[in-house]
């Protein structure tokens, strides 16, 4: 009787062995738990960055030294999305009159003044020569990021090296920000102010001809039309 007692206690032992390694391997297992899953996809688009604005032929007409006169630019956003909006000179030399590049002989300076008020800041100045020492000389007048600031002091003659007749090199920027953060439908206006200072002394009875040459570009807000990611 002991023995076969024995025998059956040994058999259930071993089979509790078996069936723990089988609940074992079902757990480690896959399909041991339940589940539901749904599936999904992930959809894209482009925004746009786009501004609508008025003529931009800007004449300025019958200027007599010392008198200047101002032409209007309305500029409304269109895109989807905040974008700042840029009066832009292009790289290309079209706009040497107004920023003196290379000291070429179709550049204004002293002669000529330019003035820009927008909602977002202004830039002024009655000597569009670049430095010949460099940007950020100590005889550049001073303009932020965003093409404001520059010079009021007007010049008296022809040469810088006259007495009392110093006027800091002041070229117009190559970006001036005129609107900012500007969403659908928002827009404004911007002032372009342009003249022959009084010390032009030749050129009368001139024809209405092209001086320079301009874009107004829209950007993601807080981007610069001169960022080297920037198309434009």
């Amino acid at each position: 009787m002991r023995k076969a007692k024995a025998v059956r206690i040994t058999g259930f032992v071993g089979a509790l062995c078996v069936s723990a390694a089988l609940v074992g391997a079902a757990a480690q297992g896959t399909g041991a738990y339940f589940t539901d899953s749904h599936n999904g996809v992930v959809n894209a688009s482009t925004g746009a960055v786009k501004v609508n604005v008025s003529d931009l032929t800007l004449n300025f007409q019958d200027l007599l030294p010392g008198e200047f006169k101002t032409n209007d630019i309305n500029f409304t956003a269109a895109g989807t999305g905040a974008e700042d909006i840029w009066l832009v000179l292009p790289t290309d030399g079209t706009a040497v009159a107004f920023n003196g590049a290379g000291g070429a002989s179709a550049a204004l300076g002293r002669y000529g003044h330019v003035a820009v008020s927008s909602p977002s800041g202004d830039f002024s100045s009655y000597n569009l020569s670049t430095d010949p020492a460099g940007a950020g000389s100590a005889a550049s007048c001073g303009t932020d990021a965003n093409g404001h600031g520059g010079s009021n002091q007007q010049a008296t003659s022809t040469k810088n090296s006259d007495p009392g007749s110093y006027v800091p090199y002041c070229p117009v920027p190559g970006a001036i920000l005129l609107g900012s953060g500007l969403t659908y439908g928002q827009g404004g206006t911007a002032h372009v102010t342009f003249g022959f200072t009084k010390v032009l002394k030749s050129g009368q009875g001139a024809p209405l001809a092209p001086v320079a040459q301009f874009k107004i570009v829209a950007t993601q807000a807080g981007i610069s039309p001169m960022d080297v990611n920037n198309p434009s």
